[in-house]
């Protein structure tokens, strides 16, 4: 799993939790992740978007690891409109991703696809 889906994932952990609780959220498929690279890689802004999603995720563990319950909740809300931003199968696949075992050849062939972004987002 790239550093990228890892910091989505840590930045959505609680959002992800919450949607679920609402409703049964499908696992994501290499076609899913087809689909959402897609839509993502060929919009300017949606690539700037998710960039910065991925930066906040960087912040977000940050402050999850200094214990800055404010800091927190106030980075997950900004990483909530980024998600929101990035469009509705960006928002289905990324609240499935818990649910996959990344060490998985589907996880892997998932992870790969996403992977895909990555290129991108400047370096850090």
């Amino acid at each position: 799993m790239t550093r990228k889906i890892a910091c989505i994932l840590a930045a959505f952990g609680t959002l992800t939790a919450s949607a679920q609780a609402q409703q049964s959220i499908p696992k994501p498929t290499k076609a899913d992740a087809v689909k959402v690279v897609k839509i993502i890689s060929t919009d300017k802004t949606k690539v700037v978007t998710y960039c910065k999603l991925s930066d906040l995720g960087d912040e977000i563990n940050k402050a999850s690891e200094a214990q800055d319950k404010g800091k927190l909740q106030q980075l997950k809300q900004i990483a909530d409109g980024l998600k929101k931003a990035l469009g509705p199968e960006f928002v289905r696949l990324e609240a499935g991703l818990g649910q996959l075992d990344f060490q998985s050849k589907e996880g892997q062939q998932l992870s790969a696809e996403l992977e895909k972004l990555d290129q991108f987002c400047p370096l850090e």
